[in-house]
C-alpha cells in the first residue's frame, strides 16, 4: 500500500508519450529529456503513465521503444503504474507481451485487485493510506484500442469490468468503510462531452471529434455517480484537450499531452494531483522548454 506523505500523495500522470521506432528520432529524444527533468523537478510520490506510451502501428520492434521508457523511469526511486491506450499494441505487440514488459519496471506498484476481462484487458486497483488504514482507492481501467464488430470507432470498458468493478467496490467498502477514491483510463467517456459544457480550467480544442471516446456507453459513469466515492477521472487520448471540467459533480479531467512524437498543439507536459483523504485538486505542468 502506498503511504501519504504529510497527508498528501503527489501524482504525476503522464500520456500519450508517443515513442516511436529506433533509433529514435528527435522528437522522442526530446521527450525522454523533458521527462527527466520534469521528474527531477517534481519528485512525485506515484508516477501514472494513462496510455499510449509507445507508438506500435508500423514500428519494427516497438518493444524497444517501451523499455527505453522503463529504463528511463528505473533511474528513477518513484512508484509507478501503467495502463494502456489504443496505440500500444495494434499489431506485433499484444497487452499480453506489455504487461510482462512492464514487470521490468523496478518501482512498479503491485495491484491490490486485478482483473482481466475476456478481451485482455487488465483493470486493477492501487490502495493509498495512513499506516495499514486504507484511505483512497485508485481504479485504473484498460479502455482498449479499436471498437470490436468491425463498428467504427473506439473500444470501451466491457460489462465484465463493469460487473468486476462493482463487485471490488462494494468489498472495499465493507473492508474500509468510506474512502476518497479516483479513476484512471485512456479512452474519454462519453460523458466527457457533457463536461467539456462545464470546464474549470484548461482548454477543449480537439476537433474530428472533439471528444473522441469510445463508440458504447456501457455506463460506468453511472455507476460512479451511484457509488459516490470517486469525484475524479483522468484520461488521456485527445492530445489537444487538457481541461478538468464537471458532470453531475464529478470532474472529468484530461492529462496533458507528454509527448513530442505526436500531433497535437498544446505545450507539452504533466498534469499534477494532489490526493489527500478527503479531496483531489489537480493543474497541468508544462516542460521548461515549453
Amino acid at each position: 500500500m502506498l503511504q501519504l506523505h504529510n497527508g498528501q500523495l503527489k501524482i504525476m500522470q503522464l500520456t500519450d508519450i508517443h515513442i516511436g521506432e529506433a533509433p529514435f528520432n528527435a522528437e522522442d529524444q526530446k521527450s525522454f529529456a523533458a521527462i527527466r527533468r520534469a521528474l527531477e523537478k517534481e519528485q512525485p510520490d506515484l508516477i501514472i503513465c494513462s496510455g499510449d506510451q509507445i507508438w506500435s502501428n508500423g514500428v519494427k520492434q516497438p518493444q524497444r521503444g517501451y523499455q527505453a521508457l522503463i529504463d528511463l523511469f528505473n533511474d528513477f526511486d518513484i512508484p509507478i503504474t501503467v495502463t494502456y491506450g489504443n496505440h500500444d499494441s495494434e499489431q506485433t505487440l499484444t497487452r499480453t507481451d506489455l504487461r510482462a514488459l512492464e514487470l521490468g519496471l523496478v518501482n512498479r506498484v503491485e495491484p491490490a485487485q486485478s482483473y482481466i476481462d475476456p478481451a485482455n484487458k487488465q483493470s486493477f486497483t492501487i490502495e493509498v493510506g495512513e499506516g495499514e488504514t486504507v484511505t483512497n482507492v485508485l481504479y485504473f481501467f484498460d479502455s482498449g484500442a479499436d471498437a470490436p464488430h468491425d463498428m467504427g470507432g473506439y473500444d470501451w470498458i466491457t460489462p465484465e469490468t463493469i460487473d468486476w468493478y462493482e463487485q471490488t467496490f462494494r468489498a472495499n467498502k465493507a473492508a474500509f468503510g468510506p474512502t476518497h477514491d479516483m479513476a484512471v483510463l485512456h479512452i474519454p467517456l462519453v460523458e466527457y462531452e457533457h463536461a467539456a459544457e462545464h470546464i474549470l480550467t484548461g482548454t477543449w480544442w480537439e476537433m474530428h471529434p472533439r471528444i473522441a471516446s469510445g463508440a458504447l456507453n456501457t455506463g460506468l459513469f453511472s455507476r460512479f455517480l451511484n457509488n459516490q466515492h470517486i469525484d475524479h477521472v483522468f484520461c488521456g487520448h485527445d492530445h489537444n484537450n487538457n481541461f478538468d471540467g464537471t458532470y453531475l459533480g464529478i470532474h472529468l479531467v484530461y492529462g496533458n499531452v507528454s509527448g513530442y512524437n505526436c500531433y497535437g498543439v498544446l505545450p507539452r507536459g504533466y498534469r499534477l494531483i494532489t490526493l489527500t483523504k478527503g479531496e483531489t485538486a489537480t493543474e497541468v505542468g508544462l516542460y521548461e522548454a515549453d
